[in-house]
């Protein structure tokens, strides 16, 4: 009956006409009753029948009903597409919130930053009083270059707080847009269908838009107040640059004008500062920003005077373990006074390397040297001389004490006076008693001292201060300069006349005053010296750093080939490390040489092995160094050693394998330092174990390079490796018919009397055979150390020899019985 109802139902949608419609309805309500009646039903079935309406209807109703499954599939599919999209956007606004919140609590102190920049502009305002015509009417050329080097340090120091405030305000700036655009998506407010996820959408959307409005006001606020910073730092860095600009001018004015402009030198002017108390903190902050600034490099000057000192010292406590007295070693100055002389070579070369340092730096390392060189001479200087040096040395400290000044007042000008009398005096009492004078070249660099120091009373008095101070103390500070180059270099020929008297000495040999080494030195190193010392007197005026600074604009420009980008001064710094680092290598490989070491032959055999493997880690240090101070990165290393790799591998293959063998002995330890070895032919003492070689001692004092790689490959003989007993004998004969056991009583006895001689284990005296001339034997027995082998067996040999005739015991000599037999000739 239901399909017979289903069927008429899409019929009625098929024919739309109105008489055939109410034609079925009524068919249809009649069914029941025409149920009865079969007529009725055989009537409709034919209608149906003849209209083919049933296949027909059932084709229309299932395609009605796929159409709206359809609908409803495709509202559900694209209802969970929104869905899942807005979710996803509420996650990436919840993200960006947490990123914001972040931000903003990670440390960026505004008021932090804000009394920065003020304390930037109250240095600016301090560091500009020097240069104020109003307040100051003198203006000291050495004040400006302060003022210079402090400008510059607040410039840089700015301009690295601007990079900063730009950062924070990019990265806040970026995380409101980013916000904001996920906001502004509309799928951000699509509502869903589905009541639990409309609930869900409704709490996500009540939260979020809480959370986006607290944190873009937050974000705001913080942009607000960064950009307001931002505007502070702009302004103060743009006055920098005008103070910068003014104040190059002010210099260039004065270096135009330095002879021509006269000042009223001793005229007592009225000044709104303290020149002195400002002279103080000017100089102050400029070593304040010097310090912090190099501090590497002035921590690498000081671990190297510290190591320069202990092996100076090292050096001093062989000749002590040698025999020599103190006061055999005055003559040599890395012997008399090891720290001093180290701290004077060092500081004096490594000026050169150091970044351009203040005037007042220079000065007080210029001092330090004076009195490391006071102390390291004091003994060798005769009494005229050293009255010269203390009076140099406190024409030093008058020079100092001025050089802090960088404000004029009339009392400086009175000092600066009072230098160039003293200057004038030592000049003049020097020449006159040139006579007790040494060395000539002393006597000059003081006489040209002088005549500096009268030229600077010259204009000092006439009214030219920029000028007469440059002189008084380039006058004063060339002279301490120059003796400290010279002995600085003097000790550099030292270091090698020390290592050669170390390998020709004689233990044994009575102990005589070692000769320093000879203060003769070819033209070439006086000018060299000459240039050095002007280099450092003038390379902190204007006019120096107008010409040196193209220099370093071109050395520090980044040049490219191809891919690769590098720089004139990273490839510089990449030379010098490698160089500084073979250096120290080399000097850790004489402190493991024989005689080289401290005399201690246990710790000398631990000491060998740790010297080679600290060798070979400085060298790969100063390697990684080098190629990290060029900013080359280390996968372009690891490529590099790639492709040397095939080279390496059939270029080079003795030279890696004596290097790998180099560390293998290193953590093996087959053969250490002072061991006694056999490798082929050659025999000897362990002298050093280097990285590529090692170093044996012959008994005829000959060393012998042997590679690594041989020490390994060939059959090594190591007589000392794990004690340096060595058992020893000696063989002899006894005439037939002498008292065997009066013999071995009489030689045990003699064994025992010799102290070098071990009781365990127990000598063994054997008789071997009946020779053809005597009873033979062999005397065997332990020796405490190797090195006692050939004195111990001579002893024995006197000792043996002595005894026996004594007691009337003869060794026999080789003898042999001839027997000739006459031929008789037959008779006939």
């Amino acid at each position: 009956m239901s399909n017979f109802a289903f069927l008429f139902l899409n019929a009625i949608k098929k024919y739309k006409t109105i008489s055939f419609r109410l034609f079925l309805i009524v068919s249809l309500f009649l069914s029941p009753i025409s149920g009865i009646s079969q007529n009725t039903k055989t009537k409709l079935d034919s209608i149906v029948k003849e209209l083919g309406i049933k296949d027909k209807a059932s084709l229309i109703l299932l395609k009605d009903k796929a159409e709206s499954e359809k609908k409803l599939r495709e509202e559900e599919y694209l209802n969970y597409q929104k869905v899942q999209k807005q979710n996803k956007l509420f996650n990436l606004i919840e993200f960006e919130i947490q990123n914001a919140k972040f931000l903003l609590t990670k440390g960026f102190n505004y008021k932090d930053v804000a009394g920065e920049i003020h304390q930037l502009k109250d240095w600016e305002e301090f560091a500009i009083k020097g240069i104020d015509g109003k307040k100051i009417r003198v203006l000291t050329d050495q004040n400006l270059s302060s003022t210079s080097i402090l400008l510059d340090e607040l410039l840089k120091r700015s301009t690295d707080r601007l990079q900063k405030i730009s950062l924070e305000n990019h990265q806040l700036s970026r995380t409101q847009e980013k916000i904001d655009s996920l906001v502004a998506q509309k799928n951000l407010y699509y509502v869903p269908t589905d009541s639990v996820s409309r609930e869900i959408y409704r709490l996500q959307s009540e939260r979020t838009s809480t959370d986006v409005t607290l944190i873009s006001e937050r974000l705001k606020n913080a942009v607000d107040s960064i950009q307001t910073l931002e505007i502070m730092g702009d302004r103060l860095k743009y006055k920098i640059e005008s103070d910068i600009i003014e104040n190059d001018r002010l210099r260039k004015l004065e270096l135009d004008q330095l002879f021509t402009k006269k000042v009223p030198v001793f005229e007592r002017l009225q000044m709104d500062i303290n020149p002195f108390a400002t002279s103080i903190r000017t100089n102050y902050l400029v070593m304040h920003f010097y310090l912090i600034n190099n501090k590497n490099s002035i921590l690498t000057m000081l671990l190297l005077i510290i190591g320069t000192a202990i092996y100076f010292r090292l050096q001093k406590g062989k000749f002590l373990h040698l025999g020599f007295k103190k006061e055999l070693l005055v003559d040599i100055n890395i012997l008399n006074s090891p720290i001093a002389a180290a701290f004077l070579v060092v500081s004096n070369i490594y000026q050169f390397v150091l970044p351009m340092p203040p005037l007042i730096f220079s000065i007080i390392l210029w001092t330090a040297s004076t009195i490391s060189l006071t102390i390291m001479i004091q003994h060798t200087l005769r009494k005229f001389v050293w009255n010269i040096t203390i009076f140099i040395f406190v024409l030093n400290l008058l020079a100092f004490f001025d050089i802090i000044i960088l404000i004029h007042f009339v009392g400086e000008s009175f000092l600066i006076l009072v230098i160039n009398i003293l200057g004038i005096a030592i000049g003049i009492y020097s020449f006159i008693n040139r006579a007790q004078v040494r060395r000539k070249v002393y006597l000059w660099y003081i006489v040209a001292g002088a005549i500096l120091q009268f030229f600077s009373f010259y204009y000092l008095v006439n009214g030219h201060y920029n000028l007469g101070k440059f002189l008084m103390t380039r006058a004063v500070y060339s002279i301490i300069v120059i003796f400290s180059l010279y002995y600085a270099l003097v000790i550099v020929k030292e270091i090698n006349l020390v290592a050669k008297i170390l390998k020709t000495i004689d233990e044994d040999s009575p102990k005589k005053p070692l000769k320093g080494s000879s203060h003769k030195f070819r033209f070439g190193f006086y000018v060299l010296l000459f240039v050095s010392c002007f280099l450092l007197m003038v390379r902190n005026t204007f006019t120096f750093q107008n010409i040196l600074d193209p220099f370093k604009n071109a050395i520090s420009e980044t040049r490219t080939i191809g891919n690769i980008s590098f720089t004139f001064e990273n490839i510089i710094l990449f030379i010098f490390i490698i160089l500084l680092s073979s250096f120290i290598s080399k000097v850790v490989s004489f402190l493991a040489a024989d005689n080289q070491v401290i005399k201690n032959k246990d710790r000398a055999k631990t000491i060998g092995s740790w010297m080679f493997l600290s060798r070979i880690t400085i060298v790969t240090l100063g390697v990684l160094a080098a190629f990290a101070s060029t900013g080359i990165p280390l996968d372009r290393i690891t490529l590099i050693i790639s492709a040397l790799g095939v080279g390496i591998g059939f270029g080079m293959q003795s030279l890696v394998n004596n290097l790998i063998s180099g560390l293998i002995i290193a953590f093996e330890k087959p053969v250490n330092l002072n061991d006694i070895i056999e490798v082929g032919t050659q025999s000897g003492k362990m002298k050093s174990i280097g990285i590529r070689s090692s170093v044996v001692t012959t008994y005829d004092g000959a060393d012998v390079v042997i590679p690594n790689g041989d020490l390994l490959n060939q059959n090594l003989t190591n007589w000392t490796l794990g004690s340096n007993h060595r058992r020893s004998q000696i063989r002899f004969g006894v005439a037939y018919g002498t008292d065997l056991e009066l013999t071995k009583k009489i030689l045990y006895e003699i064994l025992t009397k010799n102290k070098n001689i071990l009781m365990k284990p127990k000598p063994s005296i054997w008789f071997t055979q009946f020779g053809d001339n005597s009873i033979d034997l062999v005397v065997m027995y332990w020796i405490k150390h190797f090195d006692f082998d050939y004195e111990v067996k001579s002893q024995l040999i006197m000792a043996i020899d002595k005894t026996l005739k004594e007691n009337k015991i003869v060794i026999p000599f080789a003898q042999q019985d001839i027997h000739i037999i006459k031929d008789i000739e037959p008779e006939n």
